[in-house]
């Protein structure tokens, strides 16, 4: 049993791991762009895209299977439905993202803005209550506390966007070149991005943290 742990365990944290370099590669762009180029460095390239597209896609899928094979361990040891509702995730988010790309022209606006909010949600639940179940059967709090952070840096994030579209709505009062609006727009910019490095960063010591896996009551 223990070696099962020990297994999830690993499993658990390369996924962190990997989300944690994907967080953080956007953040070294951004401020490399604005230092060097006064902007964010985007790449003009066609063929330079698609393979920087599927290297991401392979870091993502990487990170998906690494944490379904932690998730399997963990609940072949304790009966919670983790896994099952993390395929249930990778299901909806294939199918919204289908849909979305193939079929977007038979779908008014707003059916497509229904579907992927239904979507978001089902996911974002999904997402808590399997962190909550790994807080449960393995002890370590630290998984409610990354799920908190995220709550934290959503709100965070809302704030942030009101405040700029304040800002831009201002402009006549305020100067669009003035070191508040820009700094508000850099913050806005960074901040979604820094709340993946933190939230990565306790996700991946949460993982670390896993010695035993009771059976869920």
């Amino acid at each position: 049993m223990q070696d099962i742990v020990s297994q999830a365990r690993k499993n658990g944290m390369i996924s962190a791991g990997i989300d944690l370099f994907l967080a953080a590669l956007p953040v070294v762009f951004i401020v490399v762009g604005f230092i060097s180029f006064d902007r964010p460095r985007i790449f003009d390239d066609e063929m330079t895209n698609y393979i920087a597209s599927g290297i991401l896609i392979a870091f993502i899928c990487a990170s998906v299977i690494f944490r379904l094979r932690a998730l399997n361990k963990i609940e072949a040891l304790s009966g919670t439905n983790a896994a099952a509702l993390y395929r249930s995730c990778i299901v909806v988010c294939i199918c919204t993202t289908t849909c979305m790309y193939f079929y977007q022209s038979h779908f008014r606006e707003i059916t497509r803005i229904l579907i992927f909010l239904a979507a978001a949600a089902y996911v974002i639940v999904s997402w808590f209550r399997i962190n909550f179940s790994l807080a449960r059967v393995s002890g370590v709090s630290t998984f409610r506390t990354y799920v908190w952070l995220c709550v934290i840096f959503f709100v965070l994030n809302i704030l942030c966007n009101a405040t700029v579209i304040a800002l831009a709505l201002s402009e006549r009062q305020i100067d669009p070149g003035s070191a508040l609006t820009i700094t508000a727009i850099l913050f806005k910019l960074l901040l979604p991005f820094v709340a993946l490095i933190i939230t990565s960063i306790v996700h991946l010591l949460a993982w670390s943290k896993i010695e035993k896996i009771s059976a869920e009551a």
